[in-house]
């Protein structure tokens, strides 16, 4: 009877001291920040992804943290820093930094299309209509809303982008179309995306006036330091989120309800192909 009162004591015991550093054990495992870039206010952003990060994070096992910054340039310069584990960003930026980051998934049937939107009444059907107006662009970086129309202004609309238009960085997409909307600008760089997500009272003062050329989507990519086995998680956990139907209001949130799929650095050649021409276009912007 000793015996087994022994055998039974020590199980106990054991349990007990699982049970005590178990918690210790959970508390160590490693936070990953997940960067998004900042294309609509902070606090819409948050309501969009922080729900979806929390799912990412269980479906995939490895915790997510979301973080962002207070502007576009900002987040720029944070990721060219290297201080996100992961992130959501631009396009043009993902080429630059090939040495830093790798991009992993990316949105199915998604390209990245810059738009040039205008008060609904102006009389503008040309882009060298611009010239001598203000256009409101998020940052110099910004790929899509800023790069992309610049580069049609210059290149269709042969216009100077130093001369003949007035460039004012207004900080994130939706405040560019609200200088629009309030005549302090007469044209403001976007995406598709962010303009269906501005304020009813401002879209609806507003029109899309120029669509640009398609480029690869903007980029799921990871920091090189990440283990590749966590990197591998979150992928898989990504091309299979659409799969289960409780996921589809987070996509719908996220407007990208098609969900994601697997991709490799090669899937944005396009940008690199044209990266140096892009590139001088946002020094431009930025005054350099």
């Amino acid at each position: 009877m000793a015996r087994t009162k022994r055998s039974l004591i020590i199980p106990a015991a054991l349990a007990a001291l699982v049970a005590a550093v178990a918690p210790a054990a959970r508390a160590e495992e490693p936070v990953y920040d997940f960067g998004v870039l900042p294309q609509v206010a902070t606090a819409k952003l948050a309501e969009q992804w922080v729900p979806f990060l929390q799912r990412l994070s269980e479906a995939s096992g490895v915790k997510l943290r979301f973080v962002t910054a207070p502007s576009i340039s900002e987040f720029g310069t944070r990721a060219k820093a290297g201080a996100y584990a992961f992130y959501y960003h631009n396009t043009l930026a993902y080429v630059q930094q090939d040495d830093l980051y790798r991009a992993f998934a990316r949105e199915v049937d998604a390209n990245t299309v810059g738009v040039l939107v205008v008060r609904k009444e102006a009389k503008l059907a040309k882009l060298s209509e611009l010239r001598g107006g203000t256009v409101a662009i998020p940052s110099a970086g910004s790929f899509g809303a800023a790069v992309l129309p610049l580069f049609a202004i210059q290149q269709e609309g042969k216009l100077d982008l130093q001369k003949d238009v007035k460039l004012w960085i207004s900080g994130s997409h939706e405040a560019g179309y609200r200088a629009v909307a309030d005549g302090k600008a007469v044209a403001a760089g976007g995406l598709t995306r962010t303009f269906e997500l501005a304020p009813p009272d401002v879209r609806s003062k507003l029109r899309v006036f120029y669509t640009t050329k398609a480029y690869s989507p903007l980029p799921f990519a990871a920091r090189k330091d990440v283990p590749e086995d966590v990197v591998k998680r979150v992928q898989k956990a990504l091309v299979e989120f659409s799969k289960n139907p409780a996921n589809q209001p987070l996509l719908a949130a996220l407007q990208m309800p098609k969900g994601f799929e697997a991709a490799a650095p090669a899937d944005w050649d396009d940008v690199r192909s044209a990266r140096d021409e892009l590139t001088r276009v946002s020094k431009t912007a930025a005054g350099k």
